[in-house]
């Protein structure tokens, strides 16, 4: 199996001493061939060296760049290097997982002998920052948990379904017009044209635990995602909906503002 995974990086030491987890993660496993695009940004100071050294069982591109971009932005520049030098048809599954992000010992592996059986075109799981791999029990995938768990450190689309969505709107991410909603954007267009989704609902990778009490700074993203896709099935106009009623308590609390119901263009 060959798995292309992109990453970007807002170079501090906090965030370069997590990126180097995820590195070591990927580079203790066997019989898997990564080829792994990562987006130092901000990198005035940082050695990619110190990186590159640390993947010796696998194919590490960085690329440095002095200034910061949107999310959405840098994976779309990640996906264009991929291109100038592969085609995404040279790998079975695409990820982009976050610098903080680890894979714990025995995913891949277990990831491998799942998708022999399942022949799935998206798989998604959960993560944990005390992650653990327990046997991958029966496929528990719904519109629901599509769009509460599918995120860019647990969903894994086949490269074909990966080309088909093509690039991230640069209309939603981190740092772009409408706060966050990037990942869910793509999950809901690859999830859409493949033919066998899977969710593993385990918390099998490696990541910071959610803060629940944060999740309104990124309403504005997800709930303009959801305006976006809310006419293509019936399941997604009432998550449309369920979003809103949402945004409407958010908003009795104080914590968003009317033109975060708004889409920006």
């Amino acid at each position: 199996m060959k798995i292309l995974l992109l990453t970007t990086c807002i170079c501090n030491d906090e965030n370069i001493k997590d990126l180097k987890r995820l590195i070591l993660s990927i580079n203790s496993v066997r019989n898997i061939q990564f080829v792994h695009y990562v987006l130092l940004q901000s990198a005035d100071g940082y050695s990619e060296e110190c990186l590159l050294g640390l993947a010796s069982n696998y194919t590490l591109i960085t690329i440095s760049q002095s200034h910061i971009v949107s999310l959405s932005k840098a994976r779309n520049k990640l996906i264009k290097e991929v291109n100038s030098r592969y085609s995404l048809n040279d790998f079975d599954f695409v990820s982009c997982p976050d610098d903080d992000c680890w894979y714990p010992e025995g995913f891949w592996n277990s990831f491998n002998e799942l998708q022999a059986l399942s022949r799935f075109e998206l798989f998604y799981t959960q993560f944990s920052s005390a992650p653990s791999i327990s046997p991958f029990t029966s496929n528990e995938h719904n519109s629901s948990n599509l769009i509460r768990y599918a995120s860019s450190n647990t969903t894994f689309y086949a490269s074909k379904v990966f080309n088909e969505v093509g690039l991230f709107d640069e209309n939603f991410g981190v740092g772009a017009k409408n706060n966050g909603g990037e990942d869910l954007d793509f999950a809901i267009k690859a999830s859409l044209i493949s033919k066998v989704i899977f969710f593993m609902n385990s918390a099998a990778i490696g990541h910071r635990d959610p803060l629940p009490e944060f999740r309104y700074k990124y309403f504005q993203g997800s709930f303009a995602v959801l305006n976006n896709h809310k006419l293509k099935s019936t399941a997604l106009y009432y998550h449309y909906l369920r979003k809103l009623m949402v945004g409407i308590f958010y908003y009795s609390q104080r914590k968003i503002k009317f033109a975060d119901f708004k889409v920006i263009k």
